[in-house]
């Protein structure tokens, strides 16, 4: 595996920064936490993303798409994550078109992929039920009571709410919900919402069917895209601690010149590295040798988890609880980070995976 980059991912990456700069600053990204401003700001910056093909990224060219890779895909997301932008790059771009592309029916991905990869429609997916866990295998067999789903991200904005369901041991179904319910949850990242979806099953159009390994690829494909946002996001905090350290003083010194603050952010720096070298490999597995996806997306997971909490939690420390305060930035990194750590599962749920997968438990 090769990681350096070509010339289009260079291209790709100094673009998402010139973005991410010049029309997501923080005020924007604050707005994210009015609610009567949240769904104007998400929306503005979605569609300056899909102008830029951002939303056709992972469509195949029979729809209308770039038909671009994982490893492309995490180059854009680690740039993403360093402005903390809302989530449905991530549920529509990533997660719906994974779904639609390996569950969903000819017919139903010539519906919805084109007018996706223009950006026109925002989808998302409802995937876990409030027994589940995180593992697809414990989904509800398919009943007539209404389909309920939790920790959907931006339901109440999508224009096309997806729900996977299991209807038999190994299978799952991908429906359309018509007519759902979207409530919001109390989450601890508010500028992204998250959101119960019901809907009954009468009202469900079935667009495409699997197995439960399919459903696990999509789940892992949209792990290492959120791995390496948060190792986007641990660089952005680290940036902003070695300015911090570098102008604050103590006794007449720049604290960054004390051994103790040096350590802690050597740590943090090294913890990074880790996380995105994982997540790049995991990248290049999924575009590589996908039958080794499950490990590496699950490595990926647990290195960003541990690296995006540990620099969020040292920054806040090593800002001397300035970073606490509402207008500083790094109380959201540190929102960001945790809601993160658990989405798709945490450190250990990912380590105990590997260690199944290696039949060490």
């Amino acid at each position: 595996m090769d990681f350096k980059l070509t010339n289009d991912q260079t291209l790709l990456r100094s673009s998402a920064r010139r973005l991410m700069t010049e029309e997501w600053p923080a005020s924007e990204l604050r707005a994210m936490m009015d609610p009567p401003s949240a769904a104007s700001a998400a929306t503005t910056i979605w569609d300056k993303m899909a102008s830029l093909g951002w939303a056709a990224l992972l469509v195949d060219e029979e729809h209308e798409g770039l038909g671009m890779g994982m490893f492309d895909l995490a180059v854009l997301m680690e740039e993403t994550g360093k402005a903390l932008i809302p989530g449905t790059l991530h549920s529509s771009a990533v997660l719906a078109t994974e779904a639609l592309q390996t569950l969903g029916m000819p017919e139903a991905r010539k519906r919805h992929l084109p007018e996706m990869a223009e950006g026109g429609l925002r989808a998302t997916v409802g995937i876990y039920e409030p027994n589940s866990g995180w593992n697809p295998m414990r989904l509800s067999v398919r009943s007539d009571s209404p389909v309920v789903k939790r920790l959907v991200p931006d339901a109440a904005t999508a224009g096309l709410v997806l729900v996977i369901n299991r209807i038999s041991g190994n299978r799952v179904e991908l429906a359309r919900a018509h007519d759902a319910t979207a409530t919001d949850l109390q989450s601890m990242d508010v500028t992204r919402p998250l959101y119960e979806v019901a809907c009954d099953r009468e009202l469900l159009e079935p667009i495409g069917e699997g197995t439960v390994g399919d459903l696990q690829a999509v789940i892992d494909r949209a792990t290492i895209a959120l791995a390496a946002e948060m190792v986007g996001s641990a660089s952005r905090v680290l940036d902003m601690t070695v300015e911090y350290a570098k102008q604050r003083k103590q006794f007449g010194r720049a604290i960054g010149t004390f051994q103790a603050v040096q350590h802690r952010a050597a740590d943090m720096l090294i913890g990074i590295e880790k996380a995105r070298t994982a997540a790049y490999y995991a990248a290049a597995t999924a575009d590589e040798e996908p039958d080794r996806l499950a490990e590496a997306a699950s490595t990926a997971k647990a290195a960003a988890n541990d690296a995006f909490v540990a620099a969020a939690q040292g920054a806040i420390q090593l800002h001397g609880g300035l970073g606490f305060t509402w207008e500083q930035d790094l109380h959201l990194y540190l929102k960001r980070a945790k809601a993160c750590e658990f989405t798709y599962g945490d450190t250990n749920w990912h380590l105990d995976r590997i260690a199944h997968r290696l039949g060490l438990s």
